[in-house]
């Protein structure tokens, strides 16, 4: 019988993200961010135009930010060994395809031999090379991803996958206690919140494979 699939996030889930994202902000520029300030849309974030968000997320990525990122807890690679003897785990993120190299170092670096496969949206793939005007791009979900792939559960902390994957009957998991999600009062069927990798590990425990 074959396994069934669970597709992890990454940004948020497995790296402290946002922390690490509001650390380079505020020594770089003398913003004056905290971890719950963070927003997709860093124009909303920074309150700044499109042309200085380029700008800025240019110096990020020059900068190899994503190698920096410290994990979100060292408690997540046990439960994440645990589940791979007896689901297949992937990674599916929101990351541009030029950030790959880098993603891949990390996750072998800090959960070697656990993930099958790296799965990017392409999302963000033309935003340093053809910045969007609007937020059309902060609105993609990724639900149509998880069906290609065929994932029978999502663990994501951003509040539209787990709705988008629901919607098409894959089970999520709405990771960690962030501003984004935390006041969400109501949560679809389908759609269970975990605040930390303690719980993750519970959830998946009730599973019947």
């Amino acid at each position: 019988m074959a396994k069934k699939t669970i597709a992890v996030d990454l940004d948020d889930v497995l790296s402290a993200s946002a922390e690490e994202f509001v650390r380079f902000s505020n020594e770089k520029w003398g913003t004056n961010l905290e971890v719950d300030d963070y927003h997709e849309d860093w124009t909303v974030m920074w309150q700044v135009d499109r042309e200085t968000e380029v700008e800025r997320a240019k110096a990020i990525y020059d900068a190899q930010l994503i190698r920096r990122f410290k994990p979100h807890h060292p408690y997540a690679d046990k439960v994440l060994r645990d589940l791979a003897n007896k689901y297949e785990l992937v990674i599916v993120t929101s990351r541009a395809s030029a950030l790959r190299d880098g993603t891949e170092e990390w996750l072998q670096k800090h959960h070697p031999g656990v993930f099958k496969k790296v799965h990017m949206t392409g999302f963000y793939d033309t935003f340093l090379h053809k910045p969007f005007k609007d937020d059309s791009m902060h609105k993609r979900t990724k639900g149509a991803m998880l069906s290609e792939i065929g994932a029978d559960y999502l663990i994501d902390d951003q509040p539209k996958h787990c709705f988008s994957a629901a919607d098409i009957g894959i089970k999520a998991v709405l990771f960690g206690n962030y501003k984004w999600s935390r006041d969400l009062s109501e949560l679809p069927n389908g759609v269970t919140r975990c605040l930390d990798w303690h719980e993750v590990e519970q959830y998946f425990d009730l599973q019947k494979n």
